[in-house]
C-alpha cells in the first residue's frame, strides 16, 4: 500500500480519536450574526472553529464530504443564511462560502473542512486494501481482530480467541468446534481499523457443506462513527455470502429499515446463487452512492438501486453511503443449536482484497 493510501486511512483514523474533543465550538464574537455551524457523520457531531477576523469556519476531522448526514447552525436572531447549508448534504465541498445577513448587515463566511481529500472514489482500480493470510507472525492485527462472544444470534459462540480464528498455509481458517464441553467459533472483523465505500470487496472462500446446524457469511456492518440512521436494520447490513442448512446455494442480501420495516422492495431481501462445491469460491459486491452489485465467481446475481426517496429520511431506503466494516463468521445457522454431529466444522479464507471503484 503506497505511502498516499497510508496517509488517508491514518486521516480517517483521527476521526476517532478525535470525535472526543469535536464537540467544543468555537468561540465568535458576540455580535457575530453566526453563532456556532455543526456538520454531522451518523451520531457524531463536529463543530466548526469560527475565526471572527477573517470569517472562516474549520473543522478539522472531517476528510470527506460525501460522508456528512447533517448540518446544523446557530444565527443571531432575526438574520438568515445563503445557501441554505442543508442542501450541500451529501456532496460537501473542501470549502464552502455562506452570506449571513441582518438588517442590512451581510458578513461572508468560509466553512473549510480542513482535513479534506478528494471525493472517494478518487482513482479507479486502485487496490486500496489486500490481505492474502501469508504473514508469517499470523493474523494483521492492524487490519482484524477477533469477534468477541454476544447475545445476537450469530454471536452466541463466539470466542474471541485466535484458537478457532487463525492464519495456517496461507489461509485464514475459520472454526467451530467444542472444547472443554462448550461450543465454540471464531470470527474476525476490521471494525476500527478498516472501514470501505465506493469500492469492489471480493472474498475467495471454501467452507464444509454437510454440517446442517452450521452456518458460513462474509458480509459487511455500518462502522459507528459513519453510521447514517442510529440501530438495526436502519443503517444497513450487506450480506455479500450466508450459506447454512445444507443449502445447495449461497445467499446475498441487504438489510435496511425500507427492506425490513416497508418490505416494498423484495429484490433487496435475498439473491440465491450457485457455486462450486468443495473448492474456493469469490464472492463479491460493488458498493457505489448509486447501487449495490453482488457478484459469484464474477456472475452478477443481485443489483440493488439508490431510489432518492424525497422523503429518504423517513423512508431510509438508502443507508449504504457510509462506511462498512468486514466481518468473517462462522457459527450456528440462523437461530438453531449446533448439534454435536456437525463440529468440528471450517470455513478457510484465501485472500480480500478491496478495489477502489470509479465515478
Amino acid at each position: 500500500m503506497n505511502m498516499k493510501i497510508n496517509a488517508l486511512l491514518l486521516g480517517a483514523l483521527s476521526v476517532l480519536t478525535a470525535a472526543c474533543s469535536s464537540d467544543s465550538p468555537g468561540e465568535p464574537a458576540d455580535d457575530a450574526l453566526l453563532k456556532s455551524f455543526v456538520l454531522t457523520i451518523g451520531e457524531l457531531n463536529y463543530h466548526a472553529d469560527i475565526d471572527p477576523d477573517d470569517h472562516t469556519a474549520r473543522i478539522g476531522e472531517i476528510q470527506y464530504g460525501g460522508q456528512i448526514s447533517g448540518v446544523d447552525y446557530r444565527l443571531a436572531e432575526g438574520a438568515t443564511i445563503a445557501p441554505d447549508p442543508k442542501s450541500l448534504v451529501g456532496e460537501w465541498p473542501e470549502s464552502q462560502e455562506f452570506a449571513v445577513s441582518k438588517d442590512g448587515r451581510t458578513e461572508n463566511y468560509t466553512v473549510y473542512l480542513s482535513a479534506y481529500v478528494a471525493k472517494w472514489p478518487e482513482a479507479e482500480n486502485e487496490i486500496i486494501f489486500y490481505d492474502d493470510f501469508d504473514q508469517a507472525d499470523g493474523l494483521d492485527y492492524d487490519s482484524w481482530s477477533h469477534v468477541p462472544y454476544g447475545t445476537a444470534a450469530w454471536q452466541i459462540y463466539m470466542s474471541g480467541s485466535p484458537d478457532q480464528a487463525y492464519v495456517k498455509d496461507g489461509k485464514l481458517i475459520l472454526t467451530i468446534e467444542k472444547k472443554d464441553g462448550k461450543v465454540v467459533s471464531g470470527g474476525i472483523k476490521t471494525q476500527g481499523k478498516k472501514w470501505f465505500n465506493n469500492c469492489r470487496i471480493e472474498v475467495c472462500a471454501r467452507f464444509v457443506e454437510d454440517a446442517g446446524s452450521i452456518g458460513q457469511a462474509i458480509w459487511l456492518m455500518p462502522e459507528p462513527a459513519y453510521q447514517i440512521y442510529p440501530g438495526w436494520p436502519h443503517g444497513g447490513e450487506i450480506d455479500i455470502m450466508e450459506h447454512s442448512y445444507l443449502n445447495d446455494y449461497v445467499q446475498q442480501t441487504l438489510h435496511s429499515h425500507y427492506i425490513d420495516i416497508y418490505q416494498e422492495t423484495p429484490s433487496g431481501k435475498a439473491a440465491y446463487a450457485d457455486y462450486n462445491k468443495g473448492t474456493f469460491n469469490v464472492y463479491s459486491a460493488d458498493l457505489t452512492d448509486e447501487e449495490i452489485v453482488f457478484y459469484t465467481n464474477d456472475k452478477e446475481t443481485m443489483r440493488y438501486a439508490n431510489q432518492h426517496f424525497p422523503n429518504e429520511s423517513e423512508l431510509m431506503q438508502w443507508p449504504f453511503r457510509g462506511q462498512y466494516y468486514l466481518i468473517l463468521s462462522i457459527g450456528a445457522a440462523g437461530r438453531s443449536e449446533v448439534q454435536d454431529a456437525d463440529i468440528p466444522s471450517f470455513m478457510e479464507i484465501d485472500w480480500v482484497r478491496v478495489t477502489r471503484l470509479g465515478n
